[in-house]
Parts: structure tokens; C-alpha cells; sequence
């Protein structure tokens, strides 16, 4: 079943005006960001339901393909997760992540579509990449082991935007973003990213009044975090500004530290506990800060929410929910197929 979120009111106005825009994985937490930056730049934006398409499997991405008739596609259905759930599944996370990416594309070029557009992954980047992570040096070594089936798979759908551009002509654009917080998450504790799994535990400990919080690691290891509205806002512009398949990197630029992030999270859920390290539990790789100049000159994108107010309101956002629709919400973000 396809889903058109435009609405009369939109259509006709804006860069992407009278532009039919398909986006696989647009009921994810990324998804609907991207939907709604492009609804706002008047694309006519369609999406589809994981239980209705499979993009693992070939013919059903073909006939959905043929079905919408979009002119751009942006492929951001992925299976994802954190570390654990990228150890216990690094096959399925390899083949479903390279053969939707894969089928999807071909499907695209079979369509006549004009333009699609990747969303990947800092997995991509080798473990011992030089910091800041700059796109030059995706292919300088391998990825970290926790995910790199996962990293591999998008690579290879790098290179395959760039031979598809050279040989059958159509424009291809690979954004990778940072690590995305914000409301709407998985807060899942199975399957979540390190954020929404420790605003989960420090409101959990707040709940129940415990005297300590554990967190895997030592805290030292850093990330970058990109606020979901803003990371919507970047691919969005990538439908509407002359591009390459040269990869551009989309996040903010600035380090933070684990222990930094989780100063942060406590403050925001009210918790006065103590913090406990357990730095037996592995905390994946020690650094992660994008070089954004690209995103700078090509996209003309800056980001406009800070880590100190997206935590807040990611924090407020989790503390409204009911558990019931979290619940669904961890369910519809853990079937990423599209």
C-alpha cells in the first residue's frame, strides 16, 4: 500500500514543486523527517509500508517501482541498530542492507527515475579513519568489526550510485549522516542507538528511584549527534542541488564524549543517582566527528538545533509517551525494510 503525504495545499509551491519523490523507509524515524522537509518544498512525497513491499526481494521493489513512477527516490530504509544487535546479526545486516540498496537502485534506472539519492552510514568509514572522518577516506581501510557488515553493504552502494551515474546517466547523491537523536526514536533497549537507549535507562532508574546507572564503556569514546529534523532538512536539499555521487557527510561537526552525553541526559530526566562505568562492555569505536565541509559547500546546509536543546526535547518528547506507543513505535522502527 503507498501512502502520498502531500496534501493540495502543498503541491504546486516550492523547489520541488509538482515533483513525485518516493522515499523507502519513510514511516522510519528518518523517513518521516525527510517526508516532511520535502512536502515542505512542495514534492508531491510518497512512501511504503514494510508489510505491503519487500526490497529485499527483487520483483517486489520492481513492481513498486513501476507503481509510484517517481521522478526521485530516496532510498532510507535500512536495517539498523546498536552494537548488540549489529554482533548478533552481522550476516542479515550485510545481505538485507546491500539487497534492498541494490534492488531499489536497479529498479529506480529501470523506472526512468532522474535522480536517487542514498542515505548511508558512518559504519562506511574505516576503524582507524584519521578524525575528522573526511569522505575521501571511506575506502582507506576497514571498518570497525561491531558493524562492519553493515558498513560494507552501504559501500558497496556507493560504488554502485557511481557506476550507475556513469553508465545509464542517472543522478545519484550519497549523504551519510551522523549518529540522529530526537523525538520519535526506538528507545527499544534491544535494538536502540546509544542515545535513546540511555534516556530509556536513566528514566527507567529515575521511575523506580535505583541509587546507580551502568553504562557499557569507559565514557571517553566520542560521537556526533545530529538533531532528526535537521538531518531531514539535508537530504531534502540534496533532491533540489546539482549533485554528484561523490559522498557528502551530514552532521554538525563537534565531539562530544559518552560521559558528556550522559551528564546531559540525567540532567534532562530529573535523575539523582549515581553514574557507574563497566568498561568490560565494549563501547564501539574510541572517535566519530564528520568533516562537514562538504555539506557546507554543496548542500548549503547548517544545522539549527543544538545537543543541549535536542536532548531536552528528545527527553520531554519520551517522558509524554505512553509505553503502548513506544511499544509500537521500537516495532515499526525495528521493520526498517521501508
Amino acid at each position: 500500500m503507498m501512502t502520498d503525504l502531500s496534501t493540495g495545499a502543498d503541491r504546486g509551491r516550492g523547489p520541488l514543486a509538482r515533483t513525485r519523490v518516493l522515499v523507502t523507509g519513510g514511516g522510519g524515524f528518518l523517513g518521516r523527517s525527510i517526508c516532511t522537509a520535502l512536502v515542505r518544498r512542495g514534492a508531491s512525497v510518497v512512501t511504503i509500508r514494510s508489510r505491503d513491499v519487500d526490497l529485499v526481494e527483487q520483483q517486489q521493489a520492481r513492481d513498486m517501482m513501476a507503481d509510484v513512477a517517481p521522478q526521485i527516490v530516496v532510498h532510507a530504509a535500512a536495517r539498523v541498530g546498536g552494537i548488540g544487535a549489529n554482533i548478533r546479526n552481522p550476516g542479515a545486516f550485510l545481505y538485507e542492507n546491500a539487497m534492498m540498496g541494490l534492488n531499489v537502485l536497479e529498479a529506480a534506472r529501470q523506472a526512468g527515475v532522474a535522480r536517487f539519492v542514498l542515505v548511508s552510514t558512518t559504519c562506511a568509514y574505516p576503524d582507524d579513519a584519521p578524525m575528522p572522518l573526511n569522505e575521501k577516506d571511506i575506502w582507506g581501510g576497514k571498518p570497525t568489526p561491531q558493524t562492519g557488515p553493515y558498513g560494507v553493504a552501504k559501500r558497496m552502494l556507493h560504488e554502485a550510485c557511481a557506476t550507475y551515474s556513469q553508465q545509464y546517466g542517472i543522478e545519484t547523491a550519497v549523504l551519510i549522516p551522523t549518529n540522529l537523536y530526537g523525538p520519535g526514536d526506538n528507545f527499544n533497549p534491544a535494538s536502540s542507538h546509544v542515545m535513546p537507549a540511555m534516556i530509556h535507562r536513566y528514566a527507567e532508574a529515575a521511575r523506580r528511584d535505583d541509587p546507580s546507572v551502568t553504562n557499557w564503556g569507559t565514557g571517553e569514546a566520542t560521537r556526533e549527534f545530529l538533531y532528526v529534523t535537521d538531518a531531514g532538512e539535508a537530504i531534502a536539499r540534496a533532491c533540489e542541488v546539482d549533485i554528484t555521487p561523490d559522498p557528502i557527510n551530514i552532521g554538525t561537526g563537534v565531539e562530544t564524549s559518552i560521559r558528556d552525553l550522559a551528564a546531559l541526559v540525567k540532567a534532562a530526566v530529573g535523575y539523582t543517582g549515581h553514574v557507574v562505568w563497566d568498561a568490560t562492555k565494549p563501547s564501539g569505536v574510541n572517535r566519530r566527528v564528520l568533516d562537514i565541509t562538504r555539506s557546507h559547500e554543496i548542500l548549503g546546509f547548517h544545522p539549527t538545533v543544538d545537543l543541549a536543546t535536542g536532548v531536552r526535547r528528545t527527553v520531554e518528547w519520551y517522558l509524554a509517551q505512553d509505553p503502548d506507543v513506544l511499544a509500537r513505535q521500537a516495532r515499526a522502527d525495528q521493520a526498517t525494510r521501508t
